[in-house]
């Protein structure tokens, strides 16, 4: 038996379009894998006609279901007669079967399940297999969960991965789910297709994923449950493993461990001796419990956990912590609370395990064990051991952070650590004036050193609250106590010398922060990695402040990264919120839309009600690009909301200002009158914030909203003051700013000006390599030229990028010419290149795999004359993971939405089928009629099936003709009958040569490249 992967697979299925060889491979894997999947979909995509049976379909439904009519032996009609009455001996089925297949080739059958056979049918199913790896042509796939005999190559199907996921999401829905979702699933299931559809339907249960009616929203559920399905069908595999003791109990322990523990570990806590552990991997292998010594699915161990009897599992536990205090004591250390050990002794291995995660760079593994000694102990110690994990829980959880905190205090209530970590956890969770009265009590050192730390505390609360020229007020009065304080301390002093305006010195302060480090007795090593991500973060944001985009995106990559290895959540929640806005300035903008989603995520997750606020406005802000105007809204106004009852002003005033900013550029009725009052309001608490920047910004966008509302004059103090308030004009915010004058000078009747200002902003952006947002400013230039043209290739640019709020802006400054009347009913379906749908004379979108895939089959239908097809043949194709009741109500509802798109009278109920109706006409119709070239526009769409074969035949009938009449239109028909199968060399023949009639060289020698590569990959000799 020899291993293929899919893509071999896919190669070798491939060849049998040119009859070279036959294919007999096995599908194998454990339920729910995609193994069916998988195969159905290279099914659908390769040009090789092909059925689907299950492996127990008795010899006579085999050959029933096989190609009537094709040339064979002389002595198939006779097998036949034989086999219908029962005289056929299971050999010469076999045989029978053979020669079908092989008269039909090119022809691939795919058997499913035959683990489920009957022992005679699977022996019959071998005896097929053995005849036809010997013929051309034919292939036999079948899936399995157990393996398979000689002549079958195995095909192993890995997992989905994460875009994968999202697109059977897609096709599951109709719709696409948000990316935030998608990712969620992906790492729940970890890409296994059964798990996945499992997970979606959970979601869709608890209410955190749901439809407005136009498209899916999400939000994170509160705690990953595991589907009952799902958990069921995991304990029958577990249960059902036929395992020896020393097996099961090594399976066990390796359920407790955790995800990627190394072999040597998990051998050791099992007490397995070094000889017998490549036997016991072997026999969890066969068992389907594992893969190559890793688990089949992460699921599996979860599920093996939580299913152990308590006894079993505290005695397991304590055998291997015992065996790996020494050697691994961070890993022994998460298995001490099962253990059940005397809390003196779990205490000491717990505190060794938190000083080896640290060291590891693992605050949350540190933090968790710190927690869990805390609760063994009692007194001075507890409260030590309580702050110790408060500090780490800091980025991780800030409630839990804030309630051993207050433990800590309960002994010590004036510590200033600890009443400033509790400070700052309760203004992570927005109880600010809890915090605030917890600091105002807390007495000032008089001696340097100790002031210094009260100082860092101090520092960092207003830091954190953003209130940075009260924090530069408080660092110039305690001059004294400076070389007291930490990394970390100095990052954010530049943090604030950036917001107020002064980033040249903010950068010089780092420069200086990176040459120092903390004082000996207090370089923990959780702070200097805190340290280090501050002065990370600080140098990004100051990067980004003086238009250094490309080091600032680096920096907050960085972070991010860095953060999410050490488990610091919060941390890495800041930095993607930081590289969203980065790279939303640089364009990037599906990018930036993951990453601000994903922040919000994570802030929801860690309960940070203040930062979660913030980040609603900086995902609004990407919303509304994509012109999904009432979620955009529907965020900043909870934002809004939330930042007001905190005086987050400058949060405040960014809220304000975007929803000015939504209100100018979707236009609706009464915009300008609600774009002044917010903007105004939005000026007014960026001077409450002390930000230079923020009030510029603010001010432009003020600018333009009273430009709307017709008050040019106050449009133009208010841009000029926020030029003059910049503290670099020379940057990307000077050009919005310029910008911004140009919609006050034209309200004020200066056009040429106004003109010149939108020209100016267009162009600093494109000198700093920002060509998308470039050419949304240079958008105004165009509406005052009145430039169509100019402003119609900007639309295409948006619309490919499907940043539908630009074209809508476009649309509104250029309205699109409507189309004529239609002079017929009904719909147009055009399959002669993507797949399009025409009605009105308007092309409508196809949205959904599904729609598509329906369309296809009933218009094959309709142009073979089989006429409808039954809603069992349409459930079976189209939702064959589902039970026949679900799969009739998804039926029904995709029925309801292919008619709604086609329009009334053209998708017909016939009898037990569904049919295309008289309304509805095809351009692949009125090809097999006239024959004309011209109507093929692109290859067909994937899934076309039994039609592409059509088509494609009758395009290769007249294709030499053709070539010979007009070799221009028979060349390019050639060439896209070859982007569909590269291998077919009379097609190939006969468009090289047309090409070489029409003197085209470097077409030729090009066809002939991506040609070659074709055949090689396939491993066929390229055609003499």
């Amino acid at each position: 038996m020899t291993e293929l992967d899919l893509a071999g697979l896919r190669a070798a299925l491939r060849r049998l379009a040119v009859r070279r060889g036959g294919l007999v491979a096995g599908v194998v894997g454990p339920p729910g894998a995609g193994k069916t999947w998988a195969v159905r979909a290279l099914r659908r995509d390769l040009n090789v006609r092909s059925a689907e049976l299950h492996a127990a379909t008795p010899p006579a439904g085999v050959v029933a279901a096989l190609p009537a009519g094709a040339r064979g032996p002389a002595w198939l009609e006779g097998a036949r007669r034989r086999l219908q009455a029962g005289e056929l001996p299971p050999q010469e089925t076999a045989d029978l079967v053979a020669a079908l297949l092989g008269a039909a080739a090119p022809f691939a059958l795919h058997i499913e399940d035959l683990h489920d056979a009957p022992p005679d049918a699977q022996a019959w199913w071998v005896s097929v297999a053995a005849q036809l790896a010997r013929t051309p042509g034919a292939a036999l796939i079948v899936t399995s969960r157990a393996a398979l005999p000689v002549p079958f190559e195995t095909v192993t199907v890995p997992p989905l991965g994460p875009a994968e996921v999202a697109a059977l999401l897609t096709a599951e829905l109709g719709l696409p789910v948000p990316d935030a979702a998608a990712r969620w699933v992906w790492a729940q299931a970890r890409g296994h297709p059964l798990f996945t559809q499992a997970y979606l339907r959970l979601l869709a249960a608890q209410g955190a994923l749901w439809n407005d009616g136009r498209s899916w929203h999400w939000r994170a559920p509160p705690q990953a449950l595991v589907p009952g399905g799902v958990e069921a069908l995991i304990t029958g595999v577990l249960r059902g493993a036929p395992l020896t003791e020393g097996a099961r109990r090594a399976w066990q322990v390796g359920a407790l461990l955790p995800p990627g523990t190394p072999a040597a570990a998990w051998q050791r806590a099992a007490g397995v001796p070094g000889g017998a552990w490549t036997g016991v991997l072997a026999e969890l292998d066969r068992a389907g419990l594992t893969v190559r010594g890793e688990p089949a699915h992460p699921l599996y161990r979860e599920v093996e956990a939580a299913g152990l009897d308590p006894a079993v599992r505290a005695a397991l536990s304590d055998g291997a912590a015992r065996a790996l205090r020494d050697s691994d004591p961070l890993l022994a250390s998460g298995l001490v609370r099962d253990a059940r050990w005397p809390a003196q002794e779990a205490r000491a291995l717990l505190e060794a395990g938190a000083a080896a995660a640290l060291a590891a760079g693992l605050p949350r593994a540190a933090a968790e064990r710190l927690a869990w000694a805390a609760d063994l102990t009692g007194g001075a110690d507890r409260a030590a051991l309580a702050l110790r994990a408060a500090r780490a829980w800091q980025d991780v959880d800030p409630a839990r952070a804030e309630r051993l905190a207050g433990e800590a205090r309960l002994v010590w209530p004036d510590h200033p650590e600890a009443t400033f970590v509790q400070a700052g956890a309760l203004a992570q969770l927005g109880e600010e004036d809890r915090a605030a009265q917890l600091l105002a009590a807390l007495p000032v050192p008089p001696d340097p050193p100790a002031r210094g730390a009260w100082l860092a505390g101090q520092v960092a609360w207003l830091s954190g609250l953003h209130r940075y020229p009260a924090l530069l007020e408080l660092w110039a009065a305690h001059g004294d106590a400076q070389e007291w304080v930490g990394p970390a301390t100095w990052a954010q002093v530049a943090r604030a010398l950036e917001f107020t305006g002064d980033a040249r010195a903010g950068l010089a302060l780092l420069d200086e922060a990176l040459r120092r480090s903390p004082p000996g007795d207090r370089a923990a090593q959780d702070a200097a990695q805190a340290a280090g991500r501050e002065l990370l973060w600080a140098r990004c944001r100051v990067r980004y402040a003086l238009g250094e985009l490309p080091g600032a995106l680096a920096d907050a990559s960085a972070l991010a990264d860095l953060a999410g290895r050490q488990g610091a959540l919060g941390v890495r929640a800041r930095a993607l919120s930081g590289r969203a806005t980065i790279r939303d300035t640089l364009g990037e903008y599906a990018a930036a839309r993951a990453d601000a989603q994903e922040a919000l995520d994570l802030f929801a997750q860690l309960g940070a009600a203040r930062e979660f606020a913030q980040q609603q406005t900086r995902l609004a802000c990407l919303l509304l690009e994509y012109g999904e105007y009432d979620r955009a809204e529907a965020l900043l106004q909870e934002g809004r909301a939330a930042l007001r009852r905190a005086d987050a002003t400058h949060f405040l005033a960014l809220s304000e200002m975007n929803l000015a900013y939504l209100a100018l550029e979707r236009a609706l009725p009464g915009a300008a009158a609600a774009a002044v009052t917010y903007a105004d309001a939005g000026v007014a608490a960026a001077r409450r914030s002390g930000s230079p920047l923020v009030t510029a910004q603010t001010l432009g966008v003020a600018a333009r909203a009273h430009a709307a509302a017709g008050d040019g004059a106050r449009a133009l103090a208010l841009a000029r003051e926020g030029l003059a308030a910049l503290p670099d004009a020379d940057s990307h915010d000077g050009a919005w700013a310029t910008w911004a004058l140009g919609f006050a000078l034209e309200a004020s009747g200066d056009h040429a000006g106004a003109l010149s200002a939108f020209v100016a902003a267009q162009s600093a952006l494109e000198a700093r390599d920002l060509p998308l947002w470039a050419a949304r400013l240079g958008l105004e230039a165009d509406r005052l030229r009145g430039d169509a043209a100019a402003a119609q290739a900007k639309r295409a640019r948006f619309a490919a990028l499907d940043l539908r709020s630009w074209v809508h802006v476009t649309d509104r400054y250029f309205p699109p010419q409507a189309a004529p009347s239609p002079d017929r009913p009904g719909a147009e379906v055009r399959v002669l290149g993507p797949l399009r749908v025409v009605r009105g004379g308007a092309l409508v979108t196809v949205r959904g795999g599904r729609v598509q895939e329906l369309v296809l089959r009933l218009l094959d239908a309709q142009l073979s004359g089989e006429g409808p097809v039954s809603a069992l043949a349409l459930q079976a194709a189209l939702y064959p993971q589902l039970p026949d009741a679900q799969a009739g109500a998804a039926l029904h509802q995709l029925v309801y939405r292919t008619r709604a798109l086609l329009g009334p009278g053209t998708l017909l109920l016939e009898g037990d089928g569904y049919a295309l109706g008289p309304l509805v006409r095809s351009d692949a119709a009125e090809f097999l009629r006239s024959g004309d070239p011209d109507l093929w526009v692109g290859p067909l769409p994937g899934g076309a099936g039994g039609l592409l074969e059509r088509l494609h035949g009758a395009a290769r009938r007249d294709l030499a003709a053709l070539c010979a009449r007009d070799p221009a239109r028979g060349a390019r028909l050639g060439r896209l009958l070859l982007r569909h199968d590269p291998l077919d060399e009379p097609v190939l023949r006969v468009t090289v040569a047309a090409l070489r009639a029409l003197g085209r060289p470097r077409e030729e020698a090009a066809l002939r490249r991506e040609l070659r590569a074709a055949h090689a990959e396939v491993q066929l000799p390229w055609p003499t």
